[in-house]
């Protein structure tokens, strides 16, 4: 199917350019000036006149001339001589076809062709038929023949293609619905237009994105997979693992990266191993994958295998991993982790598992690196072991439809132990998608894989364009053993110097660096704000499918229970003081276990939203992972969104002028202003629909990353006037005449 008029597709442009269609996505993946696509009946399409004005620019390369072109011609002029040729079948005069759809158009179809399947079962479904058709073209061939309407011979043909080793196919086969032959028709044209392995990943990167956070259970985004294997830096050859390996996504990565490499892999459940077998197979990639309960994490190593290379997207803050207190049930290389927390249990896991000389690359949530109690007491152990080698904290909104951030804890078992940790402040990075997430270009890959290359030669990174600092474990001791690379880089770099120049160059660097991202964070903004339709006032009515509904209607309120703080208590504790400019932050109380397990319904959930309910109220905070778990303190009431509601868009919402000049008026009190969770129910919230919700998410979050810079910006410029005022007053500097 063919583009409305005055749009065209990726497709369409790498053929009006006499391209490949590589070259296309290798443009807008390197040029920061390639125009953005918009979202045209459910596809990101992209608008002709602005193609041709970014292809006029770009001259083609003497060797790829077609034998009319000469030297100097552009990809605009080759695209608008297509563009007006009757061969061409220009998109603007082509009629709109009743064909099967085409690649640009398979996911619309395929969302269109859902019905009332639910999400999860559909997935597995659509993707099983995708696999079927790509492995079995001679019992596919039969099923187009056949009568389709009975699911049951379909279903025992593909349950006979996975069924392999111990694990029995996904739930969604389980069905006793009629199987759309549309369905059936959908994934032979998948497979026919971009090869059974394409389909695969591009159908489950958007099944992943639009399942969001649940998605994130099982599928892990390409930006930070590739730092993943690009971190591990694996050479063949070696055995790679990773042991909750999802999808399969990562390990077929580095699989196809480093040829030669023995994949092996456990998953976490039926369904997601099943996945992950599917998409190895497709891409050609022999495996050894196999199941493994999370008990695993508790129970003593037994002789077990050990790798060459590790890799992990573990779950974060994994509850319930535990059957007891963990310092009874087996011994650990650093320390028992918490009972409540999952992450240290990973990290220990893969380096009980990884071969002398070997790497690994973990991802963690921000709040391993700094978090204390048990946590902080194996931090200290693998500090002073020197198994940590670097840990990179990389930028929100990576994962999918979540701000949540996350670091890659890079980590080694050699004779010969790091004294000395690279810490990278990554978080800068990236640019927002048309998909409410970041993702890193290429360059920030490169620039990524710079560093950790020179750090690994010995040579001190010192990229402009990526804070870094090397720290000792007398360092750490300092800083009570936090790890939050961003604590220390600029700092750092700015203090390496002998005579204060070093620093002030880092300094300029530094802004020119937040000066770039600062025009990227305008062209986001632009995009977003500067096209958008503002009505005409008045508006008198809601839009339709929009309403307006109390607080308690759409979430649950619970006001936080008084508890003691203990000098030696492991699970943290929220109070008012915490919450600083929508943030979680600054110093915790904690509490034991004990009372921890009395207070179990006051935990905290990753989308919950903390409230202050006396003194100033108003302030409030968004629960990331990295506060998963912990408890609501007294003085704060916890605001639990129902499922369909979106959590940053109730957030923000909340923090509106509307809101905080409603709460005022609504409170009890002159002199201690409160408010209690009867009242704060009774708040009315105008709820749009769930995709209204994430797209004023994604506007919000445009303006936040705005204010973040400029704030990151005025820090860097503060930095620079106290390095160049010594330098000023002493002589050394003179200022231009």
């Amino acid at each position: 199917m063919t583009s409305p008029q005055g749009f065209v597709s990726r497709a369409e442009i790498a053929r009006l350019a006499e391209v490949k269609r590589p070259a296309v996505s290798n443009w807008e993946r390197r040029h920061e000036d390639y125009p953005r696509p918009r979202l045209v009946g459910g596809e990101q399409l992209f608008e002709v006149e602005a193609v041709l004005e970014w292809l006029d620019q770009r001259r083609i390369a003497s060797n790829a001339l077609l034998p009319n072109e000469r030297s100097g011609a552009t990809f605009g002029q080759r695209f608008r001589r297509n563009l007006a040729g009757p061969a061409a079948q220009s998109p603007q005069a082509q009629p709109v076809s009743t064909k099967r759809p085409k690649t640009n158009d398979l996911w619309r179809t395929l969302d269109q062709l859902r019905g009332a399947y639910d999400i999860l079962r559909y997935r597995d479904l659509v993707l099983s038929l995708i696999f079927m058709r790509a492995q079995d073209r001679n019992g596919w061939s039969s099923v187009l023949t056949g009568d389709r309407s009975d699911p049951a011979s379909l279903m025992t043909s593909i349950n006979n293609k996975l069924g392999t080793g111990d694990a029995p196919p996904p739930i969604a086969f389980q069905v006793d619905a009629k199987i759309p032959s549309e369905l059936v028709e959908f994934a032979d044209v998948a497979v026919d237009e971009l090869g059974g392995a394409a389909a695969f990943r591009t159908l489950l990167d958007r099944f992943a994105m639009l399942e969001g956070k649940r998605g994130g259970e099982f599928y892990t985004p390409p930006s930070i997979v590739r730092v993943l294997v690009e971190a591990l830096a694996a050479e063949a050859p070696g055995t790679i693992y990773d042991p909750c390996c999802g999808s399969g996504e990562i390990l077929l990565t580095a699989a196809l990266q480093t040829p030669g490499l023995a994949v092996h892999g456990d998953g976490l459940n039926a369904e997601a191993l099943t996945l992950a077998r599917m998409n190895l197979a497709l891409h050609g990639i022999d495996s050894r994958l196999g199941r493994q309960s999370i008990d695993v994490l508790s129970r003593p190593g037994n002789g077990d295998s050990s790798y060459s290379y590790i890799v992990a997207n573990p779950p974060f803050g994994l509850r319930g991993w535990s059957r007891e207190d963990p310092a009874l049930e087996r011994s650990w290389l650093y320390g028992p982790p918490p009972r409540g927390n999952a992450d240290f249990a990973w990290l220990q896991f893969v380096l009980e598992r990884l071969a002398p000389g070997g790497r690994a690359a973990v991802v963690m949530p921000a709040g391993a690196a700094f978090r204390g109690g048990r946590e902080r007491v194996i931090r200290q152990a693998m500090v002073a072991d020197g198994c940590i080698e670097s840990v990179i904290a990389l930028p929100p909104m990576l994962f999918y439809n979540t701000a949540i951030g996350a670091t890659i804890w890079v980590l080694r078992r050699s004779s010969n132990p790091q004294r000395e940790l690279l810490l990278v402040d990554a978080t800068g990075l990236g640019r927002l998608s048309q998909r409410a997430q970041r993702e890193l270009s290429e360059q920030d890959h490169e620039v990524i894989r710079a560093v950790l290359t020179d750090w690994r030669a010995g040579v001190t990174p010192a990229h402009e364009a990526l804070p870094t600092a090397v720290v000792t474990a007398a360092d750490l001791k300092k800083n009570d053993y936090d790890l939050t690379p961003e604590k220390y880089a600029l700092n750092e770099a700015a203090a390496r110097t002998d005579d204060g120049r070093q620093g002030i160059e880092t300094l300029l660097r530094e802004l020119a660096r937040l000066g770039e991202r600062s025009a990227r964070v305008d062209m986001v903004m632009d995009q977003m704000i500067g096209r958008a339709q503002i009505l005409e006032p008045p508006v008198q009515e809601l839009p339709p499918g929009w309403q307006e509904v109390r607080l308690a209607d759409i979430s649950e309120l619970t006001a936080g229970p008084s508890a003691r703080a203990s000098d030696d208590g492991s699970v943290g504790v929220v109070r008012p003081r915490n919450l600083v400019g929508g943030r979680i932050t600054g110093s915790f109380d904690r509490i034991d276990e004990g009372t921890a397990g009395k207070l179990e319904t006051h935990r905290l959930a990753e989308g919950d939203i903390l409230c202050t309910r006396t003194g100033v109220v108003g302030r409030h905070a968004l629960v990331t992972s990295a506060h998963k778990g912990w408890m609501c303190g007294t003085g704060l009431i916890r605001i639990r969104p129902r499922q369909g509601i979106d959590p940053k868009y109730l957030s923000d919402y909340l923090n509106s002028p509307s809101v905080l000049d409603w709460l005022t008026r609504h409170s009890a009190g002159s002199v201690l202003p409160s408010i209690n969770t009867r009242v704060l129910g009774t708040l009315p919230v105008v709820l749009p629909p769930a995709e209204a919700q994430g797209e004023i998410g994604r506007v919000l979050q445009a303006l936040d990353d705005k204010i973040t810079t400029h704030e990151q910006i005025a820090r860097a410029t503060a930095a620079l006037r106290d390095s160049l005022y010594p330098l000023l007053t002493s002589g050394r500097v003179r200022p231009p005449e």
